[in-house]
């Protein structure tokens, strides 16, 4: 399952939770080490605007 925003004209695609959380969040080195860290502050906001639209039900799934 992918996770998508727009933002000011540009468009951004997340893999999967484990990503959109990784990207989401303020920079950590075991993220960037990881390769998940974002690119840029505009790619975080992204990822925070998406991350504002999973329903907490997701994070709770077992399958």
């Amino acid at each position: 399952m992918g996770f998508q925003y727009s933002l000011g004209g540009e468009h951004y695609v997340f893999d999967d939770l484990k990503t959109l959380m990784a990207i989401a969040s303020p920079v950590r080195s075991g993220d960037e080490l990881a390769g998940l860290a974002a690119t840029s502050d505009r790619q975080r906001i992204a990822a925070r605007h998406a991350l504002a639209d999973v329903p907490l039900d997701l994070f709770v799934r077992t399958d």
